[in-house]
């Protein structure tokens, strides 16, 4: 029996980079961040190399093509639109150590998160057709973007997460990771040219990708522990857990004193 669809190697690297997205809305959904996001860069180290892969197979039929192409966009929709929105929308919403400061976060967290999605949609539709008509035109591969791709989202918002760890606040992120959700969402569809990099474009791109990926993935504890368990949405930061712990031992030993045990 066969199984419909294309199995070969052309198109495991974009069902490794799909995998690797439903795990991390699994660990955004728990609150997990870091984790997610560490997801989120694995994906995008995948989509660096699978048309590279996908290229060196010279004898592919047009049936491949095409499911090649269809298979990439609908794994990018996921990956690099409904996975960063999730992501940025739980945060915006808050959880048990860092509830919402203003009610109205939560409602332009979702029509940016909307806004954003939509716009990876049209950007992906769109251009499935327009490379499905350059590739029976030709065999040459582009030379430049016309606008952002989608694919970015996976080495920015990484770098969003990573600069806040280092810049030693325990607060997430949530106002960068709206701001650049909104602002990659307006340009997916402007069609200013951005060339595509070369050889050694790539290779910085994917040295980038890869140490954001350790960096997350060693990123401490992932989660700071909280007086209801309940998981953060930042790694864990030594200096708060301290400062809480001797915030407590001080409220202890003032009650000891009032009550004279």
């Amino acid at each position: 029996m066969r199984f419909i669809g294309f199995y070969d190697y052309t198109v495991i690297l974009t069902y490794l980079s799909l995998v690797s997205s439903t795990v991390g809305m699994v660990c955004a959904q728990r609150g997990r961040f870091a984790l997610a996001v560490c997801c989120l860069a694995f994906s995008g180290i995948c989509d660096m190399f699978d048309g590279i892969v996908a290229r060196s197979k010279k004898n592919r039929s047009d049936d491949e093509k095409a499911f090649g192409i269809q298979i990439d966009s609908m794994a990018d929709i996921i990956s690099y639109g409904i996975f960063p929105s999730l992501i940025v929308y739980k945060l915006a919403i808050g959880d048990v150590q860092y509830p919402i400061e203003h009610p109205i976060q939560a409602r332009i967290a979702i029509c940016i998160c909307a806004l954003y999605l939509l716009s990876a949609l049209i950007r992906l539709s769109y251009f499935n057709v327009d490379e499905m008509q350059r590739q029976s035109q030709t065999t040459d591969k582009r030379h430049e973007y016309r606008g952002l791709p989608v694919t970015s989202v996976a080495i920015v918002l990484p770098t969003v997460f990573i600069g806040s760890y280092f810049t030693g606040t325990a607060r997430p992120p949530i106002l960068p990771c709206l701001g650049l959700l909104l602002l990659m969402g307006i340009l997916f569809i402007t069609p200013f040219k951005m060339p595509k990099p070369a050889f050694l474009g790539k290779l910085i791109l994917i040295v980038i990708g890869l140490l954001e990926f350790v960096m997350l993935l060693l990123g401490k504890a992932y989660y700071v522990p909280t007086k209801h368990n309940e998981s953060s949405v930042m790694f864990e930061n030594h200096a708060v857990i301290q400062d809480s712990v001797k915030n407590d031992t001080d409220t202890v030993d003032l009650k000891s004193l009032i009550s004279g045990d």
